[in-house]
């Protein structure tokens, strides 16, 4: 998997292409606890180049969602980590998991980006 990260000013994009498997989900929850390190909690996974997202995805992806929910920026503002532009195996997946649920999931980018 390549993970590919742009920087905002209040929130961090981060596009995944290939495969999320065992061997490579550990890729990505090390690059998001670096964010959480510079006290970034604001996390856009771009998800279009996604081919295929196995039950160690899926975990990384609750547990830094939990992680960033915990940490409040202020009073009205918290963490969280949101989904992009998700392909429709990987949608398959989430739904078939019930993951759909759990991450608020947006069309494009910059939408994604603007919820924050």
């Amino acid at each position: 998997m390549e993970i590919t990260h742009k920087s905002l000013t209040h929130v961090d994009v981060l596009t995944l292409t290939g495969r999320m498997d065992a061997s490579s989900a550990p890729e990505l929850e090390q690059q998001i606890d670096q964010l959480f390190d510079q006290g970034r909690y604001r996390i856009v996974l771009d998800l279009s180049g996604l081919e295929y997202i196995a039950s160690p995805g899926l975990r990384v992806l609750r547990e830094v969602r939990q992680q960033a929910r915990d940490w409040e920026i202020s009073d009205r503002e918290a963490g969280d980590v949101r989904i992009a532009n998700m392909t429709p195996r990987v949608r398959e997946t989430f739904d078939l998991t019930g993951f759909s649920s759990f991450f608020e999931n947006y069309s494009d980018t910059i939408e994604a980006v603007n919820s924050f």
